[in-house]
């Protein structure tokens, strides 16, 4: 663990070094200045060596506290977190993950990334700098006063042994505060979510009672934490501020003595104290860090099992763009069939797809975008490369899957726009289209902030900004999975527009239930009763009755809006 952290980040430790050595130099200035001040008082001289240290010390904490600025924000620790960041990152939500394997991604606590940095830029800096201390500490001390030496070195010694005794226990206090505190937002996150389906089943004061529980539980798990905590702090004094109390009294009677000269005697004391006191703060650092190892270790593994070499046939890269899908098979689950059909999909025809809920649709979708297998047959690419050979990273840069819910991310209109084109004509295309009309009528016009997900714009201009962004990004093929369902009526139609006029040079896969849709495609697939059928809408509505049936039952359902 230790070893991967260290290797994060590599070509920036060098900037550990320089931030090392401006805090440890700063640090010690205090030390000399009692030194040297002590001398002044008692003898009316300095040491000659004494002040030419003094002065480099000067001169280096002024670089230091010139530059700490830019080191803090570009030295080892920014770039070490960077890099540990992207690999997660990349690992949890890399291509071939499924929507699940991806919500579980997003569930994972990502303050870790973050709390992490406290490895690189305090717990080894304060490491290195504790020995480089302690070298210092123990040479000055054997040559004038040995004896003592002891003290400072068996307070740390006793400090250590005290903490070891406590690590299991807290290993076990931070595990059960982890597990208590995920599974109450868990909770949090499902009640909430299904708040409405409580209250109309009237189970909201169960989930009630249930959340109380949780919470109760994981404020004990807390209280656990605590009592671990004071207990290392109670520790952490006695064995550091009990070593600095006893070796002063030590160098108080050495003084009385006359074996040691009373300005050494601070001197020496004001290093012991600012060492051990520095072990304290260390020790405080060191039990955030390990509190948090658990979620360390997970990232790890997420990492190493994204790594992990797969056993999986030699990926294909297809050199041609795709006018041709062919398939032919069994699609849905291994416990649940939908259905075996034959579709072929053609680049410069429009094939809309619909049937009853549930009946595979969104199913045979994610079959084609590579993300739900085959249960028997094959998909064919261009007429000859089997779908499951083609790299699912490669596929992604020939097809997009876009669903009824856009998803935009923060930033401009713009910013979502771009994300898979920056031609120079791309608003050009756009206007050719007749798409995203809508922002001429905004001040800043593509540079609107979008909110959180879209949250300033209207649910049909959400979805116009995710087809548009599709369209720019000039793939061979697209599957439109309900993309003009749940908005009105006026983007629905504009976006079919679009869907129509992009069919006619690509290969375009609508799945829809729309009415007006289906009246206006020239070839549908109908899927009933674990088949499909294929035709024409007015060819459907009269050989299949359940198709009919279908219809029928949309064409009652408007009269009833419209009379409302």
């Amino acid at each position: 663990m230790i070893k991967r952290l260290w290797q994060l980040g590599a070509a920036q430790r060098w900037k550990m070094g320089v931030q090392l050595l401006g805090q440890w130099l700063s640090r010690l200035l205090v030390v000399t200045l009692v030194w040297a001040g002590a001398q002044w008082a008692l003898r009316g001289t300095v040491n000659v060596g004494l002040l030419s240290l003094i002065g480099i010390q000067l001169v280096v904490t002024v670089l230091y506290l010139l530059a700490s600025g830019w080191l803090s924000r570009n030295g080892w620790a920014a770039a070490a977190s960077q890099d540990l960041q992207e690999q997660f990152l990349n690992a949890t939500f890399r291509p071939t993950q499924t929507t699940t394997d991806v919500m579980q991604g997003l569930q994972q606590d990502l303050s870790t990334l973050r709390a992490v940095t406290i490895f690189f830029d305090t717990i080894i800096p304060t490491i290195l700098q504790l020995i480089l201390t302690g070298v210092v500490l123990i040479g000055v001390v054997l040559s004038v006063h040995a004896r003592t030496v002891a003290i400072p070195v068996g307070g740390i010694l006793l400090l250590g042994m005290g903490m070891g005794l406590l690590q299991g226990l807290g290993n076990r206090q931070n595990l059960a505060y982890i597990q208590s505190f995920n599974q109450m937002g868990q909770r949090f996150l499902d009640d909430f979510l299904g708040m409405s389906t409580l209250i109309m089943y009237q189970r909201q004061h169960r989930y009630a009672r249930d959340f109380a529980a949780d919470s109760e539980d994981y404020r004990q798990k807390t209280m656990g934490v605590l009592r671990y905590q004071l207990q290392s702090l109670t520790i952490m004094d006695f064995c550091l501020y009990g070593a600095i109390g006893y070796f002063l009294l030590a160098q108080v009677n050495a003084v009385k003595a006359h074996t040691l000269a009373l300005s050494t005697a601070l001197g020496i004391g004001t290093l012991t104290a600012v060492w051990l006191i520095d072990f304290r703060q260390f020790g405080y650092f060191m039990h955030v860090f390990m509190s948090t190892l658990p979620k360390l270790r997970h990232l790890f593994a997420v990492i190493d099992a994204a790594a992990a070499p797969q056993k999986t046939a030699a990926a294909v890269t297809l050199d041609a763009p795709v006018t041709r899908l062919q398939l032919t098979g069994t699609v849905g689950h291994t416990d649940q069939p939908l259905l075996t059909t034959d579709l072929t999909l053609t680049a410069g025809q429009l094939v809309g797809l619909t049937g009853p809920s549930g009946s595979g649709k969104s199913t045979l979708a994610q079959t084609l975008m590579q993300r739900q297998p085959l249960l028997a047959g094959k998909v064919l690419v261009n007429g000859t490369t089997d779908l499951a050979t083609v790299a699912p990273t490669d596929w992604l840069t020939h097809l997009v899957y876009l669903g009824p819910t856009a998803k935009l991310f923060a930033g401009s209109i713009q910013d979502n726009l771009l994300l898979g084109n920056r031609t120079a004509d791309w608003q050009q295309r756009l206007h050719d289209l007749g798409l995203c009309r809508f922002v001429a009528d905004l001040p800043a016009g593509y540079a609107t902030p979008v909110g959180e997900n879209g949250a300033q714009l209207s649910p049909g201009q959400r979805q116009q900004v995710a087809v548009a962004r599709a369209v720019l990004a000039n793939k061979d093929g697209y599957v439109f999975d309900e993309v003009t369902s749940n908005i009105d009526p006026d983007n629905a139609n504009q976006i079919l527009a679009v869907i129509q006029q992009l069919a006619q040079t690509k290969l375009v896969l609508l799945i829809t239930h729309r009415l007006d849709d289906l009246q206006r495609l020239d070839h549908l697939a109908f899927l009933t009763d674990q088949r499909l059928v294929q035709g024409t809408f007015t060819s459907l509505q009269a050989q299949v009755p359940a198709f009919a049936q279908l219809v029928q039952a949309q064409q009652r359902l408007l009269k009833e809006v419209a009379t409302v």
